[in-house]
């Protein structure tokens, strides 16, 4: 395998990211369309959104928007279709699933639809979008999902997030093991905080309290997550799969109890 830099040379490539209309989707983008892919950017409500960030990627004009809600079967198939019909015979090359949502609720007000509805978001959408992408992928394709760190180290407030990421980690080595025969690698990362416009306003004790901790002194920047796709997509990651990459800035090795506080 070349170590030179054309392993991070997607031109002729073509990557699906779900949830890509929110502030991680955008930031994933952003870095696959700096190394030359194509993309299809899934959005669900956010169309808007997604349009904007479309016009602002190089090569505004290879990139196509494509709308599913992530947890219903038929319309991620349809989705996938449209994919599909982009592609005109061509691989997916990457699928990265991003798609979730991050409610707060202490444990005894998590209602069954709540619970359901974080369960479809964060983990029911990906083994949807990559059972029906199956078919655009062969050897060669890589899956990416996006984790949490919560997976290992759940905060007060989030036992629907955390139990689905943690079995989207889980998923992930399944996948790994059922796809590796046929080339195809699926990797996730768990990142930590991520940062996005105005969280230092809407959780302020939380932020200061989180990159006092934090060895880096900060949270992460969306692109750094997307870096972290990028590598396990590339030829750099050729030989690995199953694996979680933790995108944290160090904060699994803080005490639990000093990143966050009861809810």
């Amino acid at each position: 395998m070349s170590t030179s830099s054309c392993v991070f040379d997607f031109r002729d490539s073509t990557v699906l990211v779900t949830g890509a209309s929110g502030g991680l989707g955008a930031g994933i983008c952003r870095v696959f369309a700096e190394a030359g892919a194509r993309l299809a950017i899934h959005y669900h409500s956010g169309r808007e959104r997604a349009e904007a960030l479309a016009a602002t990627l190089p090569h505004p004009e290879r990139h196509i928007l494509v709308c599913a809600e992530a947890g219903d079967e038929s319309s991620v198939a349809a989705c996938v279709e449209r994919v599909a019909e982009v592609l005109e015979g061509d691989h997916l090359d990457v699928l990265i699933n991003n798609a979730g949502i991050y409610p707060v609720a202490p444990l005894e007000k998590i209602t069954e639809a709540s619970w359901r509805e974080v369960l479809d978001a964060s983990l029911t959408a990906a083994h949807l979008f990559t059972r029906s992408a199956l078919r655009l992928m062969g050897s060669g394709s890589s899956i990416v999902n996006v984790a949490s760190i919560e997976a290992y180290r759940p905060a007060a407030g989030h036992a629907h997030y955390a139990a689905a990421k943690a079995a989207l980690i889980q998923y992930t080595k399944s996948t790994a093991l059922e796809l590796g025969p046929k080339g195809i690698r699926a990797n996730s990362v768990s990142p930590g905080l991520v940062w996005r416009e105005g969280l230092e306003e809407a959780w302020p004790e939380g932020y200061r309290r989180y990159v006092q901790v934090a060895p880096l002194g900060r949270t992460a920047l969306p692109e750094e997550v997307g870096a972290a796709c990028l590598f396990l997509a590339s030829g750099a990651a050729s030989f690995i799969t199953g694996a979680d990459l933790a995108v944290d800035g160090g904060t699994s090795v803080v005490a639990a109890q000093d990143l966050f506080r009861p809810v």
